[in-house]
């Protein structure tokens, strides 16, 4: 009857040490998740505001008026951005990406950022006369690799997104866990009750006689 006894208890304390466990585990995890999502947050919506403020995206200027045939080739615009002798302009391995925006009639140059947690440079060009339009800082370059932990290498972006999703899975399951737990515990004070009432007239009984 005792190692009965014994082995009826044993479920009821692995339940509670996980609840215990849960509690704990849920605390200093919800504390990592919040951090992510703190950041992709934030980084977010400044992102949002990226057409309204200057150092995030340059605002877009316009060309002459010509036709597409007037149009200066892609060649002589990277010359035109290395004539510029900016800093981070001294080769053609410093320019990231030349694109055309047609109905502006301009050439967008953006340069290679200096470092992880700088911010690429964008040379807008006249696609007609070759004037240099704007220069200005793609702030919003930076802070979208921020968004996704990019900026702190390939290693920790890929870390930070599995672990935020290990722990997420974690947290709903011990966050159901932690829910149902309590109704658990009074159910089973319940049921503890009733048998302890149904057996008390039978031991009145056993007295008697």
């Amino acid at each position: 009857m005792k190692n009965t006894s014994a082995a009826g208890k044993r479920h009821p304390d692995s339940m509670a040490r996980f609840a215990k466990f849960s509690r704990f585990t849920h605390k200093w995890m919800s504390l990592f998740l919040g951090l992510v999502f703190l950041v992709i947050v934030l980084s977010g919506l400044f992102l949002a505001f990226k057409k309204d403020l200057e150092y995030l995206q340059p605002s877009s200027r316009k060309g002459e008026k010509g036709e597409f045939s007037q149009f200066l080739p892609v060649q002589r615009i990277a010359e035109i951005v290395l004539e510029m002798d900016l800093p981070g302009a001294k080769s053609l391995d410093d320019i990231n990406r030349i694109e055309l925006r047609p109905g502006k009639r301009m050439w967008k140059v953006r340069l290679e950022a200096s470092s992880g947690f700088s911010s690429p440079r964008e040379i807008q060009i006249d696609a007609i006369s070759g004037k240099v339009l704007n220069v200005g800082l793609r702030g919003d370059q930076l802070w979208m690799d921020v968004h996704s932990f990019l900026v702190f290498g390939d290693v920790a972006k890929y870390a930070a997104m599995i672990l935020s999703g290990i722990t997420l899975f974690w947290l709903i399951l011990t966050g159901y866990y932690l829910f149902f737990y309590p109704y658990w515990v009074k159910g089973r004070k319940a049921r503890r009750a009733l048998e302890s009432a149904a057996a008390e007239p039978g031991l009145a009984v056993d007295q008697a006689g």
